[in-house]
């Protein structure tokens, strides 16, 4: 698998609203493409798609190999997801739900335990995991919900703004698992707001405005594609009557 993401001409519509124009993207299999931009730049929609959960009117894109329109089994199957909200169930414990994910991906019992121990260990969860998550915090909610999309070892994972209600601390370490995925071969797509995000995490990034990508590279090449700015300020010395 060259590339684990590839999409080429993606185009979707509301009704009044144009969310992609065009999209084209590549994802190299074992690498991280940030998609860097403000809210209603496409970015959301661009993964709702890629991940299968809405169809595109128009172009194409492949996941790890697979059609998203022809073969949405498929890609699902080797996906790992976390949106911007957390979709933990609040009346299970932090440990039930990651069991209940691995079961989902068809993981025998034991095994499914044993990587939601894992998984609790990893994101500092571990003494909270047998309290119901509807007791935890944001942040806990939202490392929890990230540890789900984990669950399955899968080998391309989207993070939909995955740092969106963490603090600082927990910001760093998870950016720090995100590197130890990709070092294990994982490659991602994150959507995210913050150039320092995609400064830390991409080896590209892809800037989205109004459904389409205006600018790629490296964030050092976009740095210097951007140039210097500055501001001169002029102050007008008021003489004679006061103003």
């Amino acid at each position: 698998m060259t590339a684990a993401i590839r999409a080429e001409g993606l185009r979707k519509g509301y009704p009044g609203v144009r969310a992609l124009r065009g999209v084209d993207l590549e994802v190299p299999a074992g690498s991280v493409l940030a998609l860097l931009g403000p809210n209603g730049a496409g970015k959301s929609t661009t993964v709702r798609i890629l991940t299968t959960l809405v169809a595109p009117d128009g172009g194409r894109a492949e996941v790890a190999g697979f059609d998203v329109v022809r073969h949405p089994h498929r890609v699902r199957a080797a996906i790992g997801v976390a949106g911007q909200y957390a979709a933990v169930d609040g009346r299970l414990t932090g440990r039930e739900n990651l069991v209940l994910f691995g079961r989902l991906h068809r993981m025998p019992h034991r095994a499914a335990l044993r990587r939601a121990g894992e998984l609790l260990d990893r994101f500092d969860l571990a003494a909270a995991a047998d309290r119901l998550a509807r007791t935890y915090s944001g942040g806990m909610r939202r490392r929890l919900d990230l540890a789900a999309s984990l669950v399955a070892h899968a080998p391309v994972l989207f993070l939909d703004e995955p740092t969106t209600g963490l603090d600082p601390l927990r910001r760093e370490q998870l950016w720090a698992v995100v590197g130890d995925l990709v070092a294990e071969g994982t490659s991602v797509l994150l959507t995210t707001q913050y150039l320092e995000e995609a400064e830390r995490l991409a080896d590209r990034v892809a800037v989205v405005d109004h459904g389409r990508v205006v600018a790629e590279g490296t964030a050092e090449q976009l740095k210097h594609r951007t140039g210097r700015s500055s501001l001169d300020a002029a102050f007008l010395a008021l003489t004679g009557a006061a103003a």
